[in-house]
């Protein structure tokens, strides 16, 4: 009888300590809270980072609701302005696990609510970064801003225009550094290739996005262009024969692009220009020629047309007779011919 009075005593005593313990534990989140409440961070962090280390607490939503919450007002308090935050990743972590321990749901708009501020840091802080020189940072952090708006909302529609704006924006980055690294063959391949990859990824979400199609056409245009300006003027019939090839290969990859950007915007300027350009480089003048017809009625003139201009404070007067490119014409002036600028400031049509 007095074995079983010990064995009673000693699982009652067992029972009481493990009470203890994990009211020890619950009081490190309350504890958490609290420093919390009073702005002391440092103490806050360090009771809230106890808490899910312990088995007690380690799986409680809780305290990592508290934790995400904790290391974003650090984020806000000491590390606002760091684009590589540990304090602003360690809240994205929190508020992620919070939700997935989270069965009831009991702290699913507190998470929701925590973690559409951090998207919104991360998204800003990618549009801050987005240059030649933080590019890398900037794809970091809007991956950062996708995985967190995903959460938000998992709809592949919510989040597409963010994912279109941001691609263009970095197109628009690959196209500069292809522009200055002009002398540096690799650099301005690599940089050649991950255009066209963002471009084409903006194409897969939206097939019809004018800047994309266009920009996907200018590549391939500018490529060809520059193939043909780099060629030795020494080169044998064989190497010449090479380069023409090549070039008029991505001439006409470039069509398909240009075309369907000017099929959704007709009256664009640029567009019509590289239109212009891929036909006449195709050996195909008469549709370069309706095109640069159409460009030339866009900016207001036509064969035919009377027109002005001054020279040495002379003005002059003639008729449009043909259309040398994108952006000249032919004017005939007292029996002569010559070029003249489209450019509205400098050409103006005479009305009869």
């Amino acid at each position: 009888m007095k074995q079983l009075v010990k064995i009673r005593t000693f699982i009652l005593g067992l029972l009481l300590s493990i009470a203890v313990v994990s009211t020890a534990q619950t009081e490190k989140v309350a504890a958490a809270y609290a420093f919390l409440k009073q702005n002391n961070l440092d103490s806050a962090k360090a009771y809230i980072d106890a808490a899910i280390v312990n088995p007690q607490t380690a799986n409680d939503a809780e305290a990592w609701y508290y934790r995400g919450f904790i290391y974003k007002s650090i984020y806000n308090t000491n590390e606002k302005g760091k684009m590589h935050s540990a304090a602003r990743l360690e809240s994205l972590n929190s508020f992620k696990k919070s939700l997935s321990l989270d069965n009831a749901n009991e702290y699913f708009t507190d998470n929701i609510g925590g973690l559409k501020y951090l998207a919104n840091t991360f998204h800003n802080d990618a549009a801050e970064s987005l240059d030649i020189f933080d590019y890398k940072t900037a794809i970091e952090l809007f991956s950062k801003s996708q995985e967190c708006f995903k959460i938000i909302d998992p709809s592949p529609e919510a989040n597409q225009e963010k994912e279109i704006e941001f691609n263009l924006a970095l197109g628009s980055v690959y196209y500069s550094i292809i522009e200055s690294s002009k002398k540096d063959s690799a650099k301005t391949y690599k940089f050649l290739n991950l255009a066209k990859t963002i471009y084409s990824k903006v194409l897969s979400l939206d097939p019809n996005n004018i800047s994309a199609n266009y920009q996907m056409g200018i590549l391939y245009y500018n490529q060809a262009v520059n193939l043909v300006l780099a060629q030795d003027i020494d080169a044998d019939l064989v190497e010449f024969t090479r380069v023409i090839d090549n070039s008029t290969k991505l001439f006409k990859e470039s069509l398909p692009f240009m075309e369907k950007a000017y099929s959704l915007a007709p009256t664009r300027i640029e567009t019509l220009q590289g239109l212009t350009g891929i036909y006449w480089s195709l050996n195909e003048p008469e549709k370069s020629n309706i095109y640069k017809q159409k460009l030339a009625e866009i900016r207001g003139f036509k064969v035919g047309d009377k027109v002005q201009w001054k020279e040495s404070s002379i003005i002059k007067t003639g008729i449009i007779t043909g259309l040398v490119d994108a952006n000249e014409c032919m004017v005939k002036e007292d029996g002569k011919e010559k070029s003249k600028s489209l450019n509205l400031s400098i050409l103006t049509k005479v009305n009869e």
